[in-house]
């Protein structure tokens, strides 16, 4: 029976295809401004968060427990370091709520376009076609599968590109610290990223077998 090149969770297309993937970013390709303005929050983020621990070594070995320094100079200088470190927090909130923001809209827009393209697709299918369909299923493509592709931009690839970022910044300031620490450290990344892959893939094995 033709399926009018519908496909259901047995015979969707790989992760690794390269197809899927740009068909994908092509609807984000018209929101290039907003995602390097999302980019450039990110890297934002990730510096401030980075810098905070920073700050609380200097606080603790600059001023907390260097006696040799008069306790005004001592007060004076953890009061200089809370002063940065509430600057700090304060930006990582205003460049987080902005990012949040824009991806957002974003996402609404990647959204709108993907149920517009869909919605016509549908229309010009043949009759036939849904004869032979379920009108729950196809309800959930055009609602429920377009939500998942809009928490995908939104949240799940934002998420992942910060952590990125951020083990990336924690690794360098550790070989810039201490380079045995920063290696024995860096053993434990390839066991973190088997892990990830061996759930997610397990993961979505369940999730397809639960909607089928």
């Amino acid at each position: 029976m033709y399926n009018f090149g519908y496909s259901e969770e047995g015979r969707v297309g790989s992760l690794r295809d390269l197809h899927i993937w740009l068909r994908i970013f092509r609807y984000g390709s018209g929101h290039r401004l907003g995602l390097v303005l999302a980019v450039l929050l990110s890297l934002v983020v990730t510096g401030a968060t980075l810098g905070l621990p920073h700050l609380m070594q200097m606080g603790i070995d600059g001023f907390i427990m260097n006696t040799h320094l008069p306790a005004v100079q001592r007060i004076a200088g953890l009061g200089r370091i809370a002063v940065v470190y509430g600057i700090l927090v304060g930006l990582v909130f205003l460049a987080g709520f902005f990012q949040v923001v824009v991806l957002e809209t974003i996402g609404q827009w990647i959204m709108h376009a993907m149920r517009r393209d869909l919605y016509a697709h549908m229309l010009d299918l043949d009759l036939a076609f849904f004869n032979n369909q379920a009108v729950g299923r196809l309800v959930t493509r055009l609602t429920n599968d377009i939500q998942n592709m809009h928490e995908m931009f939104t949240s799940v690839m934002v998420t992942l590109f910060n952590d990125f970022l951020r083990l990336a910044g924690i690794l360098v300031i550790l070989f810039l610290m201490n380079v045995r620490l920063a290696l024995v450290m860096s053993v434990f990344v390839p066991l973190a990223a088997l892990i990830t892959v061996v759930f997610s893939r397990l993961a979505r094995e369940r999730f397809r077998a639960i909607r089928r």
